[in-house]
């Protein structure tokens, strides 16, 4: 499949992210209590940090070495069954120190039934191989299943979540989704994929990769995963709320960017062992404009209507939190770029302890601000705490990455994007006190787009735009 219609697939699967959420989300935080909503969120995020472990790196190595050998079956069955033989025995190991946690970790004590969830996702997470999927970038049957688990899931939140207190009941709904996905991805794996193994295992050569891989998430997971259990453990519930709800926010909008750049993982390695270096920058110039188009305008709208927008997504209940929404619309960028130059470029070229140092520096930080700044501030500490420590990692993998290559930043896309907003701005100055506050949202969005595509038309006619809306037009005309 090429790159085009790989970018597409995920674009795809990348906007369900961001659009279930979008149904999901605030029909959650009306309807759970901030107190049952900020259990779930802890507790879950003992459950990833478990995931990451059991993980190994996996995810990330799997991906860069199945693209190596896609289309040698018995190479290729061979290193599935290794990585996975690794990541079963971590789940097992990983299950056990959590139900042992649960006897000594005051604010855990409560929530036994939530703890077995979480244990039934770390098992089921163990299997559900989405790395080797993207090894072979077959991301149309990613796209086909995630949608359809994703709509089931939706509906059965709407139709089984109903009082404040329905904790378990979502969490639940959350485990069984992960579980679906695993059994189909296991099953579509074993009966289309699978060749018999015959050779010799040999998991001991993927240790010394995997464990500095590994050594990056877990230092990521301090500002990704830990930050929450820090809260929850110095502060309560109600705080881990304020916390996650506009970070859940943003992250909807970076799982979109993130999304749609991981597809070029496995194809930017190909190109680095053809020493096609003209062909990688081309790529990541790409990958920066979708950045810059999806992140600028997030960015944007945060900062002028943040209590809009909890109001719209979260209800009356997050308002307080309308500070943190505003540090963390840079996020998106900072991670998207981040991203580009440490995931998409250094890890495939094999530069992952570059990557592993930019990400201690950044657990430094990160651990010293959150128990500096959360008995102080609570939420508003943690927050300021995630956003210094992702800055920090960004600045660190830039500086180390354009020492190995040089980026072209497509600056009239920049100029467009920003003349669309300065468009919108005046619309949202001159109509902000005649409409409600949604309406002028909505109104100034669609100022936006039709700015931004008369621009386009009529003045800049930027290649990468075009190109984006040559491959929108077969499927809207379909």
């Amino acid at each position: 499949m090429s790159t085009k219609k790989n970018m597409i697939s995920n674009f795809l699967l990348s906007s369900s992210t961001f659009i279930f959420p979008l149904i999901t989300f605030p029909y959650i935080t009306r309807t759970l209590s901030n107190e049952s909503l900020g259990s779930v969120i802890y507790l879950d995020s003992f459950t990833q940090y478990f995931v990451i472990f059991s993980a190994l790196g996996i995810p990330l190595y799997a991906v860069r070495e199945i693209s190596k050998i896609k289309n040698d079956i018995k190479a290729r069955s061979k290193l599935v069954l290794e990585l996975l033989i690794i990541t079963t025995g971590l789940a097992v190991f990983s299950i056990l120190v959590f139900l042992s946690l649960s006897h000594f970790v005051q604010s855990l004590k409560s929530s036994s039934d939530l703890i077995k969830l979480g244990c039934l996702s770390i098992i089921s997470s163990s299997f559900l191989i989405e790395w080797f999927y993207q090894g072979i970038e077959n991301y149309s049957y990613i796209t086909k299943r995630t949608l359809i688990v994703k709509m089931l899931s939706v509906i059965a939140i709407l139709f089984f979540v109903k009082h404040f207190d329905d904790k378990l009941i979502y969490y639940a709904i959350l485990v069984a989704v992960n579980g679906l996905n695993a059994l189909i991805n296991f099953t579509y794996y074993l009966n289309t994929h699978h060749h018999k193994v015959m050779e010799t295992l040999e998991i001991k050569k993927h240790l010394k990769p995997l464990i500095t891989i590994f050594l990056i998430n877990v230092a990521v997971s301090v500002y990704t995963v830990l930050d929450t259990m820090i809260l929850g453990t110095l502060t309560d519930a109600k705080q881990v709320s304020y916390y996650s709800v506009p970070l859940r926010l943003s992250k909807i909008v970076w799982t979109v960017v993130l999304g749609i750049g991981f597809v070029l993982i496995p194809r930017i390695s190909a190109l680095f062992n053809q020493k096609k270096l003209e062909e990688m920058k081309s790529l990541m110039t790409k990958s920066f404009s979708i950045v810059f188009l999806i992140t600028i305008p997030f960015c944007f709208y945060s900062l002028l209507f943040s209590k809009d927008l909890l109001m719209l997504v979260a209800g009356d209940k997050y308002l307080d939190a309308s500070n943190a929404l505003k540090l963390f619309s840079v996020l998106p960028f900072v991670i998207g770029a981040c991203n580009i130059m440490g995931t998409q470029f250094l890890l495939p070229i094999g530069k992952e302890k570059k990557m592993l140092h930019a990400t201690l520096v950044g657990l430094i930080f990160s651990l010293s601000l959150n128990f500096l700044l959360i008995p102080h501030f609570g939420f508003m500490g943690a927050a300021i705490a995630c956003l210094v420590a992702e800055t920090t990692v960004c600045l660190y993998i830039f500086w180390v990455a354009t020492k190995e290559i040089s980026i072209n930043i497509d600056t009239q896309l920049l100029k467009q994007i920003f003349f669309s907003l300065l468009i919108t701005s005046v619309f949202i100055y001159f109509s902000i006190h005649q409409l409600k506050s949604i309406y002028c949202i909505l109104l100034s969005f669609g100022v936006y787009g039709l700015s931004f595509i008369a621009l386009q038309f009529l003045y800049f006619k930027n290649s990468f735009v075009n190109s984006i809306l040559n491959s929108i037009y077969p499927i809207i005309k379909k």
